[in-house]
């Protein structure tokens, strides 16, 4: 794919110094057949209409037939070993040994690589201390502390409850009654 600044020099070598297709290829090294389809286009090319023209292709019904046998090979490795797994080429292989495949390698190695995207397994930990999920935000209080005005404060909040802490400062959350009072939430 053109980069943008080349089709707009494609359309301003034709329009305004008029050169040939030809010349125009010629001069900037791509082929003729590329000068020719954007002379005709009216729009310069973007990754979005390029995801829109090529990425709606319908697989053949040779290649739609044969894609629940490559989910159930693709999840019957999910239980094999590493190296007993199917590579894209030995899915391709064996659909044309076993069942007489006669569609493209490209097209299975496509949906191959969509089809393990989609079942690719994700490990999320579920083991956490509730005391260490707080929130920490600075609010703003006139407030007399100990003989001292304060405005600006350290707020915590464990994600489970509703109710903040407040500190005099930084040094006071770490040191003095926070960590009392998380262990009283729990």
């Amino acid at each position: 794919m053109i980069e943008m600044a080349q089709f707009h020099n494609i359309k301003f070598l034709k329009e305004v110094e008029g050169l040939s297709q030809r010349q125009i290829a010629t001069k900037l090294g791509i082929s003729r057949n590329t000068v020719s389809k954007y002379l005709k286009s009216n729009t310069a090319p973007t990754t979005v209409l390029r995801n829109y023209v090529y990425g709606t292709k319908e697989y053949s019904q040779e290649t739609k037939r044969v894609i629940p046998i490559i989910d159930q090979w693709l999840e019957d490795d999910l239980k094999s070993w590493k190296k007993q797994k199917h590579t894209a080429i030995k899915i391709f292989n064996r659909l044309q040994d076993e069942y007489d495949f006669k569609g493209s390698a490209s097209n299975i190695r496509k949906i191959v690589a969509k089809r393990r995207q989609q079942i690719q397994e994700v490990f999320i930990p579920l083991d956490f201390q509730i005391v260490h999920q707080f929130q920490f935000d600075w609010g703003e209080a006139d407030i007399i502390l100990q003989g001292r005005h304060t405005t600006g404060l350290p707020l915590l909040r464990p994600t489970f409850r509703k109710s903040y802490a407040v500190c005099e400062s930084i040094s006071s959350c770490k040191t003095g009654s926070i960590p009392g009072w998380l262990r009283s939430c729990v």
